[in-house]
């Protein structure tokens, strides 16, 4: 994990878990002199992001040969590496979600915990379905069902805390983004697992 332990210094350009940290002081959910909460949240998300790769039961240069080469992609499809970073920033949200959770009572509570555990199901088997049966069929069901989850837990969050609810938005962007590329692989590649042709393309 080199890549993700030099991301937790400040240098170099390197801030991609800086920045989320300094949304959450804006935000108000974590205190500005919290030096725990400026360590502990990036740190629980790295941790967390490497164990939802686990589930692939492949090395790194592997996964993403699967990506680049295995199925056909969509135009506007990033490279391989941004999706570490942007699932470590998503989790860092998401850890805060459940954080701001457990010590509010709200209406909804017991809801929005139900909908964190659908979230982090998808998380941690996502990279099974993907990388390792190589389903781009049920990845795009996986991606669309957790951005309907995000975007439920959004709108529960609303009515019941605001500042938690802010939590679930980049969670919701990525997978809206994400969703458009997972459909795209499904539409024009074929499907191992589920003996399924493309949609589009040969």
């Amino acid at each position: 994990m080199p890549g993700h332990v030099k991301a937790l210094t400040i240098s170099g350009g390197t801030m991609f878990l800086y920045v989320p940290y300094k949304i959450l002081v804006v935000m108000g959910t974590i205190k500005k002199k919290s030096n725990t909460a400026t360590w502990l949240l990036p740190v629980i998300s790295i941790g967390l992001s490497y164990l939802g790769r686990l589930s692939a039961g492949n090395a790194l240069n592997k996964e993403r040969k699967i990506y680049t080469k295995k199925f056909e992609q969509a135009p506007w499809s990033p490279p391989a590496w941004v999706f570490g970073p942007a699932w470590t920033i998503n989790n860092i949200f998401m850890v805060n979600a459940i954080k701001r959770l457990l010590e509010r009572d709200i209406p909804d509570k017991k809801k929005l915990l139900l909908l964190q555990g659908v979230i982090w199901t998808i998380f941690f088997s996502f990279n099974y379905v993907y990388f390792k049966k190589k389903s781009p069929v049920l990845a795009t069901i996986w991606t669309m069902t957790d951005n309907v989850v995000a975007l439920a837990s959004f709108i529960i969050a609303m009515k019941n805390d605001k500042k938690l609810a802010y939590n679930y938005i980049p969670l919701l962007l990525w997978t809206t983004f994400a969703s458009t590329l997972s459909g795209y692989q499904a539409a024009y590649n074929k499907d191992p697992l589920l003996k399924t042709k493309p949609i589009l393309g040969n």
